[in-house]
């Protein structure tokens, strides 16, 4: 039998999977590993490099949007529903802001170290990452 696909959000769900509890149609988060998955820390002069390596590993996880601000956390109605939708976007977004974190060398990591979420800390470094380029 070929199973249909219903749309999520974020992921696809077999039509067979359609009757099972919310819990088990949660897609796993999705946990980086950053010194397999990035071959360079960022630093000023490797920008362009960092960058689209991170772009590619974000959109193989179906993540990018996240990262660009088109993904906004999801507000809560106060149902255990809604609740933990939101819990869940805000998990994903603080692992991604973690891989971010990690994957800069320490003279760049103080300029996003305050950032609350992935969208603002990917913004700092596009704009620092701008200011060095045109004071260079």
């Amino acid at each position: 039998m070929v199973s249909e696909r219903h749309l999520s959000n974020e992921n696809w769900i077999p039509m067979s999977f359609a009757n099972q509890p919310t819990s088990f149609l949660e897609p796993s988060l999705v946990v980086f590993n950053i010194t397999t998955q990035i071959n360079e820390k960022l630093t000023p002069s490797s920008f362009s490099q960092w960058q689209a390596q991170f772009e590619a590993l974000l959109i193989g996880y179906d993540l990018l949007d996240c990262v660009n601000g088109e993904s906004q956390c999801p507000l809560s109605d106060g149902t255990p529903q809604s609740t933990a939708i939101k819990n869940r976007w805000v998990r994903q977004d603080k692992l991604i802001l973690s891989a971010i974190l990690a994957s800069t060398s320490p003279s760049i990591t103080p300029l996003i170290a305050t950032t609350k979420t992935s969208h603002e800390a990917w913004k700092n470094y596009q704009h620092c990452m701008q200011v060095n380029r045109v004071q260079g």
